[in-house]
C-alpha cells in the first residue's frame, strides 16, 4: 500500500510540474482551426500554465519558427515536414490529419476531371506549395505535361487567386478550404452576384488521385509535428485534446466558423461552416499513417526530389 502510495504522488508531482507557456504554430488553412477551440476550452490546462497559437503565413516565417524552436508543435504540410526533417531540423511528424482539402473552382459546368481542363489556364497559389505539387502529380500521371497541356498562372496568395475568379479575369482556379467556400459565398452576395460568373466545385484534387493512382480517394497533406524534446506526457496530451477538438470542429460547424472567424480576419463565419463537410479530416498518427505517406513521398519524389529533401526520410521522422 506504501509503495502505492508513493507512486501516486510522484504522479501527482510530475502532473503538477506544468510548462509555463505551451505554444503551437501553424498556418490559417483547416489543419489549425482544432487549435482556437483547444485553447478556448482550457484542454491542455493540466500541463500548461498558458497556451498560446502562433500564426505563420509563408515557409520563411514557418522556418524561422522551427530553427529557433519557438514553438512545441506545428501544423504543416507533410512534404515541408520531410523537407525539413531531411536538412536537419528537429522534428518529428506526430499525426496526419487534413486528407483532402483541394479543388479546382469553375465557370464551366462540364469540367469533371483534370483532362478536361487541357489546353486551358490554370491560376495557382504558392509555387511549389501543395497546391501545385498534387496538381502537378495528377497531370502526369493522366499522361500530360503541366507545360505544354497548360498554361498555370501563378499568384502570391489564395485571396488572389480568390478575387481573380470572382471579378471573371479567371475562369479556372485552384483552391483550398476554406479559401473555396468563401468565393462560393461572394459570388451569391449582393452586389458581387450582378458581376460574378456562377462557380462550380468542378474537379475534387483527392477523388482525381483515387481515380488516376487507383487508390483511397484520400492525401496524406497536412498535420501536427512535433519540435525538439517535448515532454511525452505533453505530446500524449496533446494529441488526445486535438483529436477532440477536431471531432468538435466537424460536429459544431456553425460554432467552429464563429469561432476561427474571431481568429482569423480573412475568414467569414458562414465559409468556414460551409467548408467543413468539404474537407476530409481525420486524425491518425504518423505511424499509421506511413504507408500512405511514403506512396505519397515518392510521387512526390518523382516529381522533383527536392519536395522531401532529396530522400525518403528516415524512420526518426514518424513520431513514436
Amino acid at each position: 500500500m506504501r509503495l502505492i502510495a508513493l507512486l501516486f504522488l510522484s504522479s501527482l508531482a510530475l502532473w503538477g510540474a506544468k510548462m509555463e507557456k505551451l505554444i503551437i504554430a501553424g498556418p490559417v488553412a483547416s489543419v489549425s482551426h482544432p487549435f482556437f477551440h483547444m485553447i478556448q476550452s482550457g484542454a491542455l490546462n493540466d500541463v500548461a500554465k498558458t497556451v498560446e497559437f502562433r500564426l505563420w503565413n509563408n515557409p520563411d516565417e514557418l522556418r524561422a519558427i522551427l530553427l529557433k524552436k519557438e514553438a512545441h508543435f506545428v501544423a504543416i504540410p507533410t512534404n515541408v515536414a520531410a523537407n525539413l526533417y531531411n536538412r536537419g531540423v528537429d522534428i518529428k511528424l506526430l499525426d496526419v490529419s487534413v486528407w483532402g482539402i483541394l479543388e479546382i473552382i469553375s465557370r464551366d459546368k462540364n469540367i469533371q476531371k483534370i483532362e478536361d481542363l487541357r489546353g486551358k489556364e490554370i491560376v495557382v497559389p504558392f509555387r511549389a506549395d501543395m497546391p501545385d505539387i498534387v496538381l502537378q502529380a495528377l497531370i502526369r500521371k493522366a499522361g500530360l505535361n503541366p507545360k505544354k497541356d497548360f498554361t498555370i498562372k501563378y499568384v502570391s496568395t489564395p485571396p488572389d487567386a480568390m478575387q481573380m475568379l470572382i471579378m471573371r479575369r479567371a475562369d479556372h482556379v485552384l483552391l483550398a478550404e476554406p479559401a473555396t467556400s468563401m468565393a462560393m459565398r461572394k459570388t451569391g452576395s449582393f452586389p458581387l452576384k450582378l458581376i460574378a460568373p456562377q462557380l462550380h466545385r468542378s474537379v475534387n484534387l483527392q477523388k482525381e488521385w483515387g481515380r488516376l493512382f487507383k487508390t483511397d480517394s484520400k492525401i496524406p497533406q497536412a498535420g501536427v509535428a512535433v519540435v525538439g524534446n517535448v515532454d511525452p506526457t505533453v505530446v500524449k496530451r496533446f494529441t488526445q485534446e486535438y483529436g477532440k477538438s477536431l471531432a468538435w470542429y466537424k460536429s459544431n460547424p456553425t460554432k467552429a466558423g464563429v469561432l476561427v472567424a474571431s481568429k482569423i480576419d480573412f475568414f467569414k463565419p458562414e465559409a468556414v461552416a460551409d467548408s467543413i463537410p468539404h474537407v476530409v479530416l481525420e486524425q491518425r498518427s504518423a505511424l499509421q499513417s506511413q504507408k500512405e505517406l511514403i506512396e505519397f513521398f515518392k510521387i512526390l519524389y518523382s516529381i522533383e526530389p527536392k519536395l522531401i529533401g532529396k530522400k525518403l526520410p528516415a524512420e526518426g521522422f514518424y513520431y513514436r
